[in-house]
């Protein structure tokens, strides 16, 4: 839009149109910029908890110096630092390939690696077990590490074995993984329609020691008989929404909802082939693609598919659905940081994880919501399982 102006030199034209597009393109940019330093300060400022990686593989089989920023994997400290992580939950997985004995023993072995980690680097980790031990260790600047171990076959049948484990610091076990074991049934193996007599046994053990119950991985069917037998809370540790896209390993929006009402928390997982993209792409429960390439287990659940991930926004659409059904408080993070080969594009690893506060902030949520999501939800259920 031009417009003539009289001036003292003489009659210009000015462009309105260009100024006031300048105008509010400097002012979207402020705002933008405010918006990005606001969630960058809320984050700061927030409690974060994920409540499951699986870095135990990458310290047990490769020993890696964890005090630096690492080319494999997606954890480390200094990553864990930039992410603003207070506290994770370090998952001891086991794949399906070894027997319950051998399984076992390479769970004492992931144990010991990770409690091996923690004194090696004392001025950043602390060993958890509590809520109140994840509260100490924020309070003096470290990173609470929880211990857990994905896939219960490895107690062998025997709950000596589950309170050995408890007294070792394990606090919660995913229950199943790949396959069914001999009490529970899994997402992709039914063979007791849900939980043995035994498997009932197991977790109302779990509940008696203050471990925390995990359903991800477990079938439906089981699920309803965990929770139905469940007197306290229980939660689903790294699962995502059924609705949005159609994979076994998701939460259908009953469960979800059922969960809730039971004061769980569902931990959002970041696997692209749960969130968005190709279920098939990627999947570690898959038949393996190129079994040569992999040099140990730690190559098997984290070895980069070459496949890009969904839009960031689409891990969000996640977030956004697990609160409408749930509730803000009863939704998390569980990201499965180096437990998987694709991950959305903007969240490649844990240092990533503010870009996630940027994303809930962007879609409307509260600061108070947000915070919630990041670490307070589960920071109230560990109070309540894990006391």
């Amino acid at each position: 839009m031009m417009t003539a102006v009289n001036c003292p030199h003489g009659r210009m034209e000015f462009d309105y149109s260009c100024a006031i597009s300048r105008t509010s393109q400097t002012k979207l940019t402020a705002i933008t910029d405010r918006l990005l330093m606001d969630a960058g300060s809320l984050h700061k400022d927030a409690l974060v908890i994920d409540t499951h990686i699986d870095t135990a593989t990458h310290l047990l089989w490769r020993s890696p110096d964890f005090s630096q920023r690492l080319s494999e994997g997606h954890v480390d400290i200094p990553r864990l630092r930039a992410g603003g992580v207070d506290a994770a939950m370090f998952a001891v997985w086991i794949d399906e390939g070894f027997s319950n004995e051998h399984a076992l023993k390479l769970v004492l072995r992931g144990i010991d690696a990770i409690h091996r980690t923690i004194a090696s680097y004392p001025d950043d980790l602390m060993f958890a077990r509590t809520a109140a031990d994840v509260r100490k260790a924020r309070e003096q600047g470290k990173i609470a590490v929880l211990i857990t171990i994905e896939g219960g076959r490895v107690i062998c049948d025997d709950l000596g074995i589950l309170r050995m484990l408890n007294d070792l610091g394990v606090c919660s076990i995913t229950l199943a993984w790949g396959a069914a074991t001999g009490w529970i049934d899994s997402h992709n193996h039914q063979r007791h329609g849900g939980l043995t007599a035994f498997g009932r046994e197991v977790v109302r053990e779990m509940q008696r020691l203050n471990m925390l119950v995990d359903i991800s991985h477990v079938s439906e069917a089981a699920f309803w008989e965990v929770l139905n037998i469940a007197e306290r809370p229980v939660f689903a540790s790294h699962s995502s929404c059924r609705a949005l896209l159609d994979h076994t390993r998701n939460m259908w929006d009953p469960m979800i909802e059922a969960m809730a009402k039971n004061d769980g928390v569902i931990n959002i997982n970041f696997f692209g082939g749960f969130i968005g993209a190709n279920p098939d792409s990627g999947n570690v429960e898959a038949p393996l693609r190129k079994p040569a390439i992999y040099r140990d287990p730690f190559d098997r659940i984290a070895y980069p598919v070459p496949e890009p991930g969904p839009p960031l926004s689409r891990l969000v659409d996640h977030f956004n659905h697990a609160i409408r059904v749930a509730g803000a408080e009863h939704v998390g993070i569980g990201s499965d940081f180096d437990g998987v080969t694709q991950l959305p594009q903007g969240m490649e690893d844990m240092s990533k994880l503010p870009a996630l506060t940027s994303g809930l902030l962007d879609a409307g949520h509260s600061e108070s919501v947000v915070r919630a999501v990041l670490g307070e939800n589960d920071l109230r259920l560990f109070e309540k399982t894990l006391s």
